[in-house]
């Protein structure tokens, strides 16, 4: 008994280091087999030709290594020391991981794949963040959902929400609802009134009142921001600073303030965390866009995903002052011939990214109809050179201020004009001021031929419209707002942008920009002298002395830009008839660029396919051939290597393929 007792005691720690042994020899052996999983995942994942993300590889990883290691231990009977495990294993793991991976792209609903060089792009997982982004997310819908209700918005609504539905109009409705929202909504807001091809227009015109003013800062908060951003105390920059907000608005407010030099300045200065609230609001639209793009034919029409993305994208450049300055100066050095119209002169070394310093400008705004009333100016004068200055904006620079509204145009104390909140601008390409032109004449010359190929010059054509359906809508929109003595109503080109979207034709952004640009010009035109008409006056100046664009010189240029080709006309119309005579006149169809990378695709892809095709076969062949070949070891012949490697080379090629015609969101 005594024995017996002392060889337990001396045999237990014999048997705990074996353990130890045997546990860190399978974590070594884990170890392993997870570098080899992670080296051959990348591998497998690279064959298929297309990048994965995070989720996708280590899912298809799993699936794969998962199968290939059971069959591996199937095929070795279940012992975790046989020979050739592992190489077993990878040899099945890479195929069965591919398949896997097409599998799972296969299950995703067709075209919401990332392709280019957007796919698999590696993003460092932040679940904390995300998980609070997610709840702000929540928390604001709640406050949306609070809001629409109140204006009588959705189901379930008490009488008086029902009430109010029935008495006040939609568009009226929902402008209380975004102005209550704040911050994103009514830029939101300020641009959908420009969108008449989607919204009817009378709520449209009632967002077009969206006024952006929120509460102000409190003045510790903004006086934070001037310090950090100038990185030195009030003081030390001016000598006087106005607590009292001039404007606030739900991005930054502005106050007076006065250099040392003594000169008197305005600083917009931008709301402390104002981003962060920026990035919830546009993260809650984002994903209601997304599944209206997904999932609803208004969605796909409009894309509503891709146009907040370019929404999103406009408002965080508004976050970087810097912009705004660089617009201020371009439009300085476009208008510099124009001495009766002045920008703000920006302090440049105060510009920051959320600090904007610019030159106070002395006497009052359109907006201000006593002082205007009580004036003794020329206000004939002033819309006209108020007119020569945007025409000039977007026919010669094709750089425009796209909000030209009473509160934006000062008249100052010397009686000329001046131009603020650069914040919204509008840019026009060579082709697209060609276009504006040839509108601009068809509508006074009543040309729906020649007005039809101005549009179709810029336009962004979804199906193909009849030439002469479209010459017709175009012809009774010229008939409805066109009056014969030659006067043009300025809402014509929004409703020209609404007949367009019932053809599927759509203006480019900056277009469209300026079809509601020129209808706030026309009402400030309006406010300083209202018998005038914006298009009328625009024609009557494009005919004059004093027209921006020198139609001579267009006229000229035009000539030029035609003249090689005229020089070539008489040679090819004669090799034509020359061709003609003998018969040998041959027209060849020219495929354009897009045909011919849509037919190599088609021609690559049936040549891997059809390949991967002819490997699986003579490999099948070769597998189950009575005769295996020339020994390579004991029981491997040379017949059966080159029909596994041909297996898997085949399986892999069919698989890029499957995974292709997967990612072009076309099954």
């Amino acid at each position: 008994m005594t024995m017996n007792a002392a060889h337990l005691v001396t045999a237990t720690p014999i048997d705990a280091a074996a353990i130890v042994g045997s546990a860190a020899g399978i974590l070594a052996r884990i170890a392993l087999a997870i570098a080899i999983a992670i080296v051959t995942t990348s591998a497998s994942l690279r064959l298929l030709g297309v990048r994965r993300g995070w989720g996708t590889a280590l899912l298809a990883g799993a699936i794969g290594w998962g199968i290939g290691l059971g069959l591996a231990l199937g095929l070795g009977h279940w012992h975790w020391n046989t020979e050739g495990l592992i190489v077993h294993a990878v040899a099945i793991a890479i195929p069965t991981t591919m398949a896997a991976a097409v599998t799972i792209d296969l299950l995703a609903r067709p075209g919401s794949l990332a392709t280019g060089e957007m796919a698999g792009l590696l993003v460092a997982p932040r679940p904390v963040r995300a998980l609070r982004g997610r709840v702000a997310v929540i928390r604001r819908y709640h406050e949306l959902v609070r809001l629409l209700r109140r204006e009588g918005f959705g189901p379930f609504m008490s009488h008086n929400q029902r009430l109010r539905r029935s008495t006040d109009p939609t568009g009226v409705r929902l402008r209380r609802v975004l102005e209550e929202a704040g911050g994103v909504y009514i830029k939101l807001g300020q641009i959908a009134a420009t969108r008449v091809d989607l919204l009817p227009k009378e709520v449209c015109d009632e967002l077009s009142k969206l006024q952006n003013r929120v509460d102000p800062e409190p003045l510790e908060n903004i006086l934070h921001v001037v310090r950090t951003e100038l990185d030195c105390e009030i003081e030390d920059v001016f000598a006087e600073f106005d607590p009292r907000p001039l404007a606030a608005a739900s991005i930054g407010q502005t106050h007076l303030a006065v250099l040392h030099s003594g000169q008197e300045v305005v600083v917009k200065v931008q709301r402390p965390g104002i981003d962060e609230s920026m990035e919830r609001d546009l993260a809650a639209l984002g994903l209601v866009a997304n599944f209206a793009q997904r999932r609803t034919e208004f969605g796909q029409g409009v894309r509503s995903g891709v146009m907040l993305d370019q929404i999103a994208r406009g408002l965080r450049a508004e976050l970087d002052f810097r912009k705004e300055v660089e617009a201020m100066e371009e439009m300085a050095r476009a208008l510099k011939d124009i001495p009766s119209v002045r920008v703000p002169t920006v302090h440049k070394r105060l510009c920051i990214r959320r600090l904007l310093v610019q030159e106070r400008f002395g006497g009052f705004t359109v907006a201000d109809v006593a002082e205007l009333e009580g004036s003794t100016i020329d206000r004939k004068a002033l819309a006209n050179t108020l007119l020569r200055c945007m025409l000039d904006q977007v026919l010669r620079t094709g750089f425009f201020h796209a909000d030209p509204h009473p509160g934006n145009i000062f008249i100052l104390t010397d009686g000329t004009l001046g131009l603020i909140d650069f914040g919204a601008v509008g840019r026009l390409d060579s082709i697209q001021k060609a276009a504006v032109i040839d509108m601009m004449i068809a509508m006074a010359q009543r040309d729906a031929s020649m007005l039809r190929e101005g549009i179709e010059r810029v336009a962004d054509i979804i199906d193909t419209a009849s030439p002469e359906q479209l010459e017709r809508a175009l012809a009774r929109l010229m008939a409805d707002h066109v009056r014969p003595s030659g006067a043009v109503d300025p809402a014509v080109l929004q409703d020209l942008v609404v007949a367009l979207a019932r053809f599927h034709i759509g203006l480019p952004a900056d277009l469209v920009v300026l079809a509601r640009t020129v209808v706030t010009l026309d009402g400030t035109l309006r406010v300083l002298a209202p018998e005038m008409s914006f298009v009328q006056a625009a024609t009557d100046m494009m005919q004059s002395s004093e027209a921006p664009v020198d139609q001579k010189a267009m006229l000229r240029d035009e000539l030029m830009s035609v003249m090689p080709h005229l020089r070539r006309l008489p040679e090819r119309i004669d090799r034509i008839m020359s061709l003609t005579g003998r018969g040998e006149l041959r027209i060849r169809s020219v495929v354009d660029e897009d045909g011919r990378r849509i037919l190599r695709t088609l021609v690559n892809r049936a040549l891997l396919a059809a390949v991967g095709t002819a490997f699986l076969i003579a490999s099948a062949m070769l597998v189950v051939a009575t005769d295996p070949g020339p020994r390579v070891g004991d029981n491997l012949g040379l017949f059966e290597i080159f029909g596994f490697g041909g297996l898997l080379t085949g399986t892999v090629l069919l698989l890029r393929v499957v995974a292709a015609v997967a990612r072009d969101g076309t099954t």
